[in-house]
């Protein structure tokens, strides 16, 4: 399983933990035994160290500027970090919107990803049911949103435009930006117009001069070279 803490500053991530650390032990039956970090000062702290160690939690750290020594969680980073990016880029989302893009994109991994040799999602291993996948809809569409404003007048529309981000972690509701209350509105009663969603036009000539971008490749096969007379 992948969980998303977001932290405007990275001393909050000791608050994160203990209420990471009460969710998933309520959630698994489990106690946390281990803790693998880096040494960042926001793992280090007095007061973290006091807390594992009153909880009885093993602390483990990777050597300086060997990331790959918690290679599972350098990677996970990378994957949600990409698939976040991709999401942005593909819908023309602004970028101030990462965070929305971000739990998006670990709602997605926990459902559908599965490992090499194992055929259940971190979903049903974690709460040991089936997930289910059918609300979900493309990051970034188009979406109507019901008002339920006792107030609105006879001719007044009874939907306001917004775009979807994701979905609720409170509840079986669809997460979207209203564009008339100029903020985020957890809410079911949506309809998202996926048809008229309409993805961003790649400019290949830009690809192609980006260094880091690979060669093109062809099937065309080179002509044999024939060999020199002697």
């Amino acid at each position: 399983m992948v969980w998303l803490g977001l932290m405007k500053h990275k001393d909050k991530a000791f608050k994160k933990f203990k209420s990471f650390k009460a969710l998933a032990e309520n959630e698994s039956d489990h106690k946390i035994k281990c803790l693998r970090s880096n040494r960042g000062g926001e793992f280090t702290s007095n007061e973290f160290f006091d807390f594992c160690e009153e909880h009885g939690i093993r602390r483990e750290f990777s050597t300086a500027r060997t990331p790959q020594q918690n290679g599972l969680v350098e990677r996970m980073n990378r994957t949600v970090q990409q698939m976040a990016r991709a999401m942005l880029d593909e819908s023309g989302t602004p970028a101030t919107f990462w965070g929305e893009a971000a739990f998006a994109a670990v709602v997605i991994l926990n459902k559908i990803n599965v490992r090499v040799n194992n055929t259940r999602t971190p979903h049903e291993l974690w709460y040991g049911e089936t997930p289910f996948v059918n609300h979900f809809k493309i990051f970034g569409s188009k979406c109507y949103i019901k008002n339920n404003d006792e107030q609105l007048g006879k001719l007044e529309p009874r939907a306001d435009e917004g775009i979807l981000f994701g979905y609720s972690a409170h509840g079986k509701a669809y997460k979207c930006y209203n564009k008339i209350l100029g903020r985020i509105v957890d809410s079911i009663d949506v309809v998202v117009d996926e048809k008229g969603y309409i993805p961003r036009q790649v400019n290949y000539e830009n690809i192609e001069e980006d260094e880091d971008y690979p060669p093109n490749q062809t099937n065309d096969e080179e002509e044999p070279q024939e060999a020199p007379e002697e």
